[in-house]
């Protein structure tokens, strides 16, 4: 069955996706406030609205603050599906709420280095989570090499809202750590290398998704989804960025391989042409291709009393073998134009208009449409 996003009217689009950005002036320092909506064939929908502020302190020393509410709307269940929803009230729309606060800070460290700290705190009616972040950066060989590690800690409490409205909870833990490497080969060409690796441990299913499981004389029943509670990640990837000064044009590829303990491999695949077509207009156009193997617990159909009583089994397409092309192209304004022709208007000096379109489609018969539009302006 074929999925396509709603289409959206030019009005809902400049209302609801992300349509503002204010940065305040000054180095490093930044105030914003975005707001998106989004909806697609199933009836599934998402209003987010944002607000961040990024402000120096001291010489080298930043304070960010990010707060985030996000509206959630889920419709009535009509099959059994992998939709992670509740089984409560299943045959009405289900809503909830989530809200999500950041806070941190970077301290320069010399000229060439820096170090930043983060808190992350998000919270919804049967989700939670808390994320501690550190970061170390340094610059090399007079600036031409950066040097990034990150570390991360998650710790989640995943809740499954039961029919009489109880609140089951499980936990799980996340260690992730990355090293990433920048280096510029000439004035126009930078390469990236990094390395990811992640460590989960703990609940890792989804508490609403289940599986049908048949007997062999082919009765079913559905049960809940069951995952290892261990999971190994590692993720390696380069990124090569070429400016082309005579055509004013700009070539990125990247290439990521992923590899885990559950089986799976994945290998992606993206390239990005963005070209001045006028003097502030830019065209960019973007392709990406993604495939992967399945889980080693993944069965196209669970037959057997071991799937009932704890065997390992999914409804997450996330870990079926599947491929999938993502294309698309973006159109950008640069208002810098009318600021130069027009003293009143310098204020949109470095403003911009960006306008996104993006058609994705995979071999498990699933395709979207994605629209997105967006205003930036600074101040």
């Amino acid at each position: 069955m074929r999925q396509y996003v709603k289409p959206i009217s030019f009005c809902t689009l400049l209302t609801f996706l992300p349509w503002l950005s204010v940065y305040a002036a000054g180095e490093g320092e930044g105030l914003g406030f975005t707001t998106y909506y989004f909806s697609d064939s199933g009836d599934n929908s998402v209003v987010t609205t944002s607000f961040n502020l990024v402000k120096k302190l001291l010489d080298k020393t930043l304070f960010l603050i990010d707060i985030e509410l996000d509206q959630v709307t889920v419709p009535a269940v009509t099959a059994v599906t992998g939709a992670t929803r509740p089984q409560r009230r299943k045959n009405e729309p289900f809503e909830k709420s989530r809200g999500q606060i950041i806070l941190g800070l970077q301290q320069g460290l010399g000229d060439n280095s820096t170090i930043a700290a983060n808190y992350y705190r998000s919270q919804e009616v049967d989700y939670a989570s808390n994320s501690f972040v550190g970061t170390y950066s340094q610059e090399l060989n007079d600036k031409s090499t950066t040097i990034t590690f990150r570390g991360q800690f998650n710790a989640d409490v995943v809740g499954k809202i039961l029919e009489n409205g109880d609140i089951a909870q499980q936990r799980k833990k996340s260690y992730n750590g990355s090293v990433n490497l920048s280096q510029i080969l000439s004035p126009n060409t930078v390469m990236d290398v990094s390395y990811d690796f992640v460590l989960h441990k703990g609940f890792l299913s989804d508490p609403y998704r289940q599986v049908k499981v048949f007997d062999t004389n082919g009765a079913s029943a559905a049960v809940d989804e069951l995952h290892p509670d261990s999971r190994t990640r590692h993720a390696a990837a380069t990124k090569l960025s070429q400016f082309i000064p005579p055509i004013k044009a700009s070539v990125i590829g990247s290439y990521r391989f992923y590899v885990d303990s559950w089986k799976v491999k994945s290998h992606t695949a993206e390239l990005k042409l963005n070209k001045y077509i006028l003097n502030d207009v830019v065209f960019g156009v973007d392709y990406r291709y993604y495939t992967q193997s399945g889980a080693n617990f993944y069965q196209d159909k669970y037959v057997g009393g071991q799937f009932l009583e704890g065997g390992f089994k999914t409804a997450d397409y996330k870990l079926k073998p599947f491929s999938s092309n993502n294309f698309g192209f973006t159109l950008t304004y640069l208002l810098r134009g009318l600021a130069k022709s027009n003293p009143d208007l310098q204020f949109l000096q470095d403003s911009a208009i960006e306008f996104e379109y993006f058609r994705y489609f995979n071999d498990l018969d699933f395709s979207a449409d994605i629209i997105q539009a967006s205003i930036k302006f600074s101040i």
